[in-house]
């Protein structure tokens, strides 16, 4: 009964998220002093679940970071082209069965951070997930 019990909760979004945009720029859900730019940090940012019907719905938040010197028209286009694939996500989820569906909580905004070398869009995206 105990390995049922340790089974029955919702997969983990933020290593999903993680393992969806890897292919495109250096994606983790911590950065580490010297990792190289463009960099997406995924974090889950709250989660509501149901365990009545087995539900959770997290809100994930994607920031993307870009070098001020590679300019604003390219720190744009990365962020163009990830808020693009998790819109792709979000129409064609994989049928593994661990999402649900996927909505655009916030589109990507320009964020400020402390090191103004960096450019930083965020974006939030919710993701429904059932679970046995």
């Amino acid at each position: 009964m105990t390995a049922e019990i340790l089974d029955a909760a919702p997969a983990d979004i933020e290593t999903f998220v993680v393992g969806w945009l890897k292919s495109m720029y250096r994606t983790s859900v911590s950065r580490r002093a010297g990792d190289p730019y463009p960099f997406l940090l995924v974090r889950q940012v709250v989660s509501k679940e149901n365990i009545d019907e087995s539900t959770a719905d997290p809100l994930v938040q994607v920031d993307i970071m870009c070098e001020q010197s590679l300019g604003e028209d390219a720190a744009r286009d990365v962020k163009d082209r990830v808020h693009a694939r998790m819109l792709q996500l979000g129409r064609y989820l994989e049928a593994d069965g661990t999402i649900d569906w996927m909505k655009v909580f916030e589109s990507p905004r320009r964020m400020p951070r402390e090191n103004e070398q960096i450019i930083r869009y965020v974006a939030r995206y919710q993701f429904g997930q059932t679970y046995d």
